[in-house]
């Protein structure tokens, strides 16, 4: 039997309904409507602030000292005794190293006392000659020009004696040398004699002033013309866990070096309270330039671009991406010469993914 065609009708515009409803149900049910838009982007900032800083150019050097001295026995000899070690501090006169010239040295003096005992008899003679001579010419017995012999005799024997006198004070001396002692304070560099050694023509010891010290170095050529003396300097010492000491720029060379390609400089350093010694090896840095009151930024707050590089700031919530002019760097900050001011927010973190007008979140 069928139904009655207006009832089927309605029974399927009931059924649309409730089918619409239950949509409707599903969009706006809890949490419903249109689905939320995602937050903007999170980024930290920084505000800019005026900064100082500087070029160096850096060079490995080793200390030396402000003057160093390789010190040679007087006379060949044996070496008897050495009371040093390398590194050891010194004083002025203090004994190094004992040598044995006695044999040498008693003959040599031997023959000095005994040329001045000679230079001495002639020497008697001569005045006793003289006195003769000018008692005769008084007499009328001799004449001037022998009187004038007598005296010219008598001079010559009064310049040997005073040279053999001369060379037996030589000849003491050398005998005191026996003792090789330090001709200045310091620090003792290298010790080439060991006992029961026989030294001729070599030296001993070598010992370095530690008044100061000074560093050679050479730096890459594009320094040239920003090289100058008085310009601030410093040295990294590995040895003393990377510890940093100031110096100065002493000498600067007016070439660059023809076979190394580098400029030849000298800095000077200070003892630092007996921490650097001769021969403490560091890397030596050379402000060349100083710029204060700049803006500097970290390498990592760039974007680089084939064009060059560019920063992002923050302008009323909106991401502005500028392009920026870079000038000197060190130690991974570079200093910005124009695109970026004081007072900016700079974007130092998510930055690369910006785009310039997205809206962004600043957190810190």
């Amino acid at each position: 039997m069928s139904g009655h065609p207006g009832k089927a009708s309605l029974r399927c515009a009931v059924t649309a309904l409730a089918f619409t409803a239950a949509l409707l149900t599903l969009s706006c049910g809890p949490g419903g409507g249109s689905r939320e838009e995602e937050p903007p982007p999170a980024v930290a900032v920084e505000v800019v602030e005026p900064t100082s800083i500087s070029s160096i150019a850096y060079a490995n050097a080793r200390l030396e000292g402000s003057g160093e001295a390789m010190i040679y026995p007087g006379t060949p000899g044996k070496v008897m005794e050495v009371l040093v070690s390398e590194g050891d501090q010194v004083e002025k006169g203090q004994r190094l190293v004992r040598m044995d010239t006695d044999e040498q040295m008693a003959a040599t003096l031997s023959g000095a006392r005994a040329s001045l005992e000679a230079a001495r008899v002639n020497l008697d003679n001569a005045r006793r000659d003289v006195e003769r001579m000018e008692s005769l010419h008084r007499a009328g017995a001799v004449s001037s020009q022998q009187l004038e012999r007598a005296r010219a005799g008598l001079e010559a024997a009064q310049a040997q004696y005073d040279q053999a006198r001369a060379g037996l004070e030589q000849a003491r001396t050398a005998v005191s040398t026996s003792w090789i002692a330090a001709p200045f304070d310091g620090t003792v560099v290298r010790v080439w004699a060991t006992e029961g050694q026989m030294i001729s023509g070599i030296p001993v010891v070598s010992v370095a002033s530690d008044s100061f010290f000074t560093a050679r170095v050479l730096l890459p050529e594009e320094t040239v013309y920003d090289l100058e003396p008085g310009q601030p300097a410093f040295i990294e010492v590995p040895a003393l866990d990377g510890e940093a000491f100031p110096g100065v720029v002493t000498a600067v060379s007016s070439a660059v070096d023809a076979q190394s390609g580098l400029v030849p400089t000298r800095v000077r350093f200070e003892t630092a309270g007996g921490k650097l010694r001769p021969g403490t090896s560091g890397r030596v840095g050379v402000q060349l330039r100083t710029f204060d009151d700049a803006v500097a930024v970290k390498e990592s707050m760039l974007k680089r671009t084939r064009m060059g590089f560019q920063v992002v700031v923050v302008e009323g919530g909106t991401a502005s991406v500028r392009d920026v002019e870079t000038g000197i760097s060190n130690d991974g900050r570079v200093q910005i010469t124009s695109g970026l001011q004081p007072g900016d927010s700079l974007v130092v973190r998510g930055q690369n993914t910006l785009s310039d007008g997205d809206e962004v979140r600043v957190v810190r």
